[in-house]
Protein backbone atom coordinates (compact mmCIF):
# COMPACT_ATOMS: atom_id res chain seq x y z
CA UNK A 1 0.00 0.00 0.00
CA UNK A 2 2.73 2.58 0.99
CA UNK A 3 4.29 1.64 -2.98
CA UNK A 4 0.95 2.31 -4.60
CA UNK A 5 0.70 5.66 -2.51
CA UNK A 6 3.84 6.93 -4.01
CA UNK A 7 3.25 6.59 -7.34
CA UNK A 8 -0.07 8.22 -6.92
CA UNK A 9 1.09 11.65 -8.11
CA UNK A 10 2.52 10.07 -11.20
CA UNK A 11 -0.41 8.28 -11.79
CA UNK A 12 -2.37 12.10 -12.00
CA UNK A 13 0.07 13.38 -14.17
CA UNK A 14 -0.17 10.49 -17.17
CA UNK A 15 -3.88 10.69 -16.95
CA UNK A 16 -4.01 14.25 -17.07
CA UNK A 17 -2.04 14.15 -20.21
CA UNK A 18 -3.68 11.82 -21.62
CA UNK A 19 -6.91 13.54 -20.97
CA UNK A 20 -5.54 17.21 -22.78
CA UNK A 21 -4.59 15.26 -25.97
CA UNK A 22 -8.00 13.36 -25.83
CA UNK A 23 -9.86 16.68 -26.13
CA UNK A 24 -7.52 17.90 -28.40
CA UNK A 25 -8.60 14.95 -30.75
CA UNK A 26 -12.11 15.11 -29.77
CA UNK A 27 -12.75 18.35 -31.25
CA UNK A 28 -10.87 17.93 -34.38
CA UNK A 29 -13.37 14.59 -34.92
CA UNK A 30 -16.30 16.76 -33.82
CA UNK A 31 -15.25 19.24 -36.78
CA UNK A 32 -15.20 16.51 -38.90
CA UNK A 33 -18.24 14.93 -38.77
CA UNK A 34 -19.52 18.31 -38.34
CA UNK A 35 -18.65 19.00 -42.19
CA UNK A 36 -19.23 15.30 -43.26
CA UNK A 37 -23.20 15.80 -42.15
CA UNK A 38 -24.01 19.44 -43.62
CA UNK A 39 -27.20 18.63 -45.51
CA UNK A 40 -27.13 18.46 -49.11
CA UNK A 41 -27.91 21.49 -51.26
CA UNK A 42 -31.21 22.04 -52.42
CA UNK A 43 -31.81 24.50 -54.79
CA UNK A 44 -29.67 27.44 -53.14
CA UNK A 45 -28.23 29.93 -55.00
CA UNK A 46 -24.49 29.90 -56.57
CA UNK A 47 -21.85 31.27 -54.12
CA UNK A 48 -18.19 32.82 -54.31
CA UNK A 49 -15.17 34.09 -52.34
CA UNK A 50 -11.97 34.87 -52.53
CA UNK A 51 -9.08 33.66 -50.73
CA UNK A 52 -6.27 35.96 -51.15
CA UNK A 53 -2.53 34.76 -50.13
CA UNK A 54 -0.62 37.20 -52.87
CA UNK A 55 0.73 40.04 -51.64
CA UNK A 56 -1.18 42.65 -52.68
CA UNK A 57 -5.52 43.64 -52.54
CA UNK A 58 -7.15 42.33 -54.88
CA UNK A 59 -11.09 43.58 -56.07
CA UNK A 60 -13.83 41.31 -56.98
CA UNK A 61 -16.63 42.08 -59.03
CA UNK A 62 -19.04 39.41 -60.24
CA UNK A 63 -21.64 40.57 -63.17
CA UNK A 64 -24.35 39.02 -64.51
CA UNK A 65 -24.90 38.73 -68.31
CA UNK A 66 -26.50 41.91 -69.00
CA UNK A 67 -23.73 43.82 -66.99
CA UNK A 68 -25.50 43.90 -63.28
CA UNK A 69 -23.53 44.13 -60.83
CA UNK A 70 -24.57 41.05 -58.55
CA UNK A 71 -20.79 40.95 -56.13
CA UNK A 72 -18.39 43.83 -55.74
CA UNK A 73 -15.93 43.46 -52.79
CA UNK A 74 -13.42 45.94 -52.97
CA UNK A 75 -9.96 45.96 -51.75
CA UNK A 76 -9.16 42.14 -50.36
CA UNK A 77 -5.86 42.11 -48.65
CA UNK A 78 -3.48 39.88 -48.79
CA UNK A 79 -3.43 36.46 -46.58
CA UNK A 80 -7.09 37.19 -45.78
CA UNK A 81 -10.22 35.27 -47.10
CA UNK A 82 -13.58 36.68 -47.72
CA UNK A 83 -17.30 35.43 -46.33
CA UNK A 84 -19.06 33.77 -48.69
CA UNK A 85 -21.41 35.27 -51.18
CA UNK A 86 -24.31 34.44 -52.97
CA UNK A 87 -26.07 35.52 -55.86
CA UNK A 88 -28.53 34.11 -58.71
CA UNK A 89 -27.66 31.63 -61.31
CA UNK A 90 -27.32 32.36 -65.14
CA UNK A 91 -23.79 33.23 -66.82
CA UNK A 92 -21.84 34.93 -64.58
CA UNK A 93 -18.70 37.36 -65.27
CA UNK A 94 -16.04 36.46 -62.26
CA UNK A 95 -13.58 39.81 -62.73
CA UNK A 96 -10.50 40.08 -60.14
CA UNK A 97 -8.55 42.86 -60.22
CA UNK A 98 -5.51 45.07 -58.63
CA UNK A 99 -3.87 48.38 -59.12
CA UNK A 100 -0.85 46.95 -59.31
CA UNK A 101 1.00 47.62 -62.96
CA UNK A 102 3.09 44.60 -63.53
CA UNK A 103 -0.30 41.92 -62.42
CA UNK A 104 -2.71 40.45 -64.46
CA UNK A 105 -6.35 41.05 -64.31
CA UNK A 106 -8.05 38.02 -64.61
CA UNK A 107 -11.40 37.86 -65.90
CA UNK A 108 -13.91 34.40 -66.93
CA UNK A 109 -16.98 33.63 -67.92
CA UNK A 110 -18.72 30.35 -66.16
CA UNK A 111 -22.29 29.23 -66.05
CA UNK A 112 -23.33 28.62 -62.84
CA UNK A 113 -26.43 27.36 -61.08
CA UNK A 114 -28.18 26.33 -57.73
CA UNK A 115 -25.57 24.36 -55.57
CA UNK A 116 -22.27 25.66 -56.93
CA UNK A 117 -19.32 27.28 -55.71
CA UNK A 118 -16.74 29.18 -57.09
CA UNK A 119 -13.65 29.57 -54.33
CA UNK A 120 -11.53 32.08 -56.39
CA UNK A 121 -7.61 31.14 -55.48
CA UNK A 122 -4.70 33.94 -55.38
CA UNK A 123 -1.40 32.01 -54.77
CA UNK A 124 1.87 34.23 -53.29
CA UNK A 125 2.85 34.94 -56.56
CA UNK A 126 -0.65 37.18 -57.24
CA UNK A 127 -1.98 34.91 -59.67
CA UNK A 128 -4.93 33.04 -59.95
CA UNK A 129 -4.76 29.45 -59.16
CA UNK A 130 -8.61 27.98 -59.27
CA UNK A 131 -10.89 28.43 -62.44
CA UNK A 132 -13.48 25.58 -61.38
CA UNK A 133 -16.29 25.84 -59.85
CA UNK A 134 -17.86 22.66 -57.45
CA UNK A 135 -20.91 21.80 -56.57
CA UNK A 136 -22.42 21.31 -53.25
Amino acid sequence: MKNLLRFMPLMALVLFTCTADSNENDVQIDSLLFEQNQPPCVDDDPITRVVNNGTIPFDLIVLANDGTVLVDIPNIPANTTTSWASFPEGEILFAVSNNEPMVSDEKVVIQMTTCMAFDIEIDATNQIVSYTPIML
